[in-house]
Order: structure tokens, then sequence, then C-alpha cells
């Protein structure tokens, strides 16, 4: 069962991550459309960020649930 959970952990993070790149492609297309000069860089900037905080967030709760069903040592 373990391994079943664990397949099934990495796959809802692949697909959270893949979501959150989407929302950020989708949120610099639109910012393209809307503003304009430096204001756009700092907007996109702010996106990338955004979309950095978040993967790092998955990664870090996905990682404790990965922890939570490893096999302590010395069992084999």
């Amino acid at each position: 069962m373990k391994p079943k959970l664990k397949v099934l952990i990495i796959i809802i993070m692949a697909l959270i991550i893949a979501m959150i790149a989407l929302y950020s492609f989708v949120s610099v297309s639109r910012a393209i459309d809307q503003i304009r000069g430096a204001d756009l860089f700092w907007k996109c900037f702010a996106i990338w960020i955004k979309s950095i905080i978040l993967t790092q967030g998955v990664l870090v709760v996905g990682g404790l649930f990965l922890f939570m069903l490893r096999k302590p040592k010395g069992t084999g």
C-alpha cells in the first residue's frame, strides 16, 4: 500500500506544479496585454516570485508526506 500511496502523492505534486506553471503563463500573458513599460517588468517579477513560493510550498508539504511514509531504519 505504501508504494502506491507514494506514487499517488508524487503524481498529485506534479499536477499541482503543472497547474502553478499554467497559472503563471496565463498571468504573464494577461499582464502583457494590460501593462506596458517598467510596470510590466515588476508585475512579471511578482508572478515569478509567487510561482516559486507556491512550488516550494508544494514540494515541502509533499516531502513531509513522503517523509512520514518512509521505512524506519532497522526494518527490512
